[in-house]
């Protein structure tokens, strides 16, 4: 019985999953095609989860609902990490005119959580509340080189040698490159957030297309993340001192 109620769960996630990706609304035959699964099954699914306000059903085909704000926002609330980066990544992106983003770490995985984009034309692929990389992004490495060799061999996924092989070099200047690794025409660089105890609670990172984004600006651009990562570090601190106060 347990298993069974376990695989309803999976299965509706996956739907969820599937119409986040998409952000856009999605047939029937669509969805079951996407998440392999029989159309009956999807159609059960859509119908409880529209209960839920989950999903809505709009002539046929289905998108994500209003429950998906709720959570987000106590997520964001409970996390209190967004709130706190807010002013140092507003100031990170007037001061380099790039996009930024704001990550959060959650048993070693990576997830963007805020992003702020550059007033000039840019096509990133990154969705607020999307998994990211922790060995193609700056982001990502960066929290790594942050991390204990027993906690990088905790990882879900095995460390490949080339990216540990950079964590001297991050470790000695405070940030990392990302030099179009994860997206050709991407320049980024990162630095992890780190507790007062020295533990990653996360990154940030900025991100510019390369033709704006010279080698001589790395150094320049990576002083700069480094400067908001420890704004965002003190800002969560205040932020908890002060609710353990309360």
């Amino acid at each position: 019985m347990e298993s069974g109620s376990i695989r309803v769960l999976s299965r509706a996630f996956s739907i969820l999953n599937c119409l986040a990706r998409e952000r856009a609304p999605l047939g029937v035959s669509e969805i079951a095609s996407a998440v392999d699964l029989p159309k009956a099954t999807v159609y059960r699914l859509l119908d409880s989860l529209e209960g839920e306000r989950a999903v809505l059903g709009k002539g046929g085909r289905y998108e994500i609902g209003p429950l998906s704000l709720l959570l987000a926002d106590a997520y964001r609330s409970q996390v209190g990490f967004a709130d706190a980066a807010r002013s140092a990544l507003t100031t990170l992106r007037n001061e380099t005119k790039e996009t930024v983003h704001l990550f959060v770490y959650e048993r070693g995985e990576l997830y963007y959580l805020d992003k702020l984009e550059s007033p000039f034309q840019v096509r990133m692929h990154s969705r607020v509340g999307g998994r990211a990389s922790l060995f193609r992004l700056s982001a990502g490495k960066a929290l790594l080189a942050s991390l204990s060799p027993e906690e990088l061999k905790e990882l879900p996924e095995t460390l490949p040698d080339e990216v540990a092989a950079e964590f001297p070099e991050i470790r000695a200047r405070g940030y990392a490159l990302d030099d179009e690794l994860n997206e050709a025409g991407l320049r980024c660089v990162g630095a992890a957030i780190l507790d007062e105890k020295g533990r990653p609670r996360g990154a940030v990172s900025v991100s510019a297309p390369v033709y704006r984004f010279p080698p001589e600006k790395v150094e320049v651009y990576g002083l700069l993340v480094m400067k908001a990562a420890r704004s965002i570090r003190e800002g969560v601190a205040s932020l908890e001192t002060g609710s353990h106060a309360g």
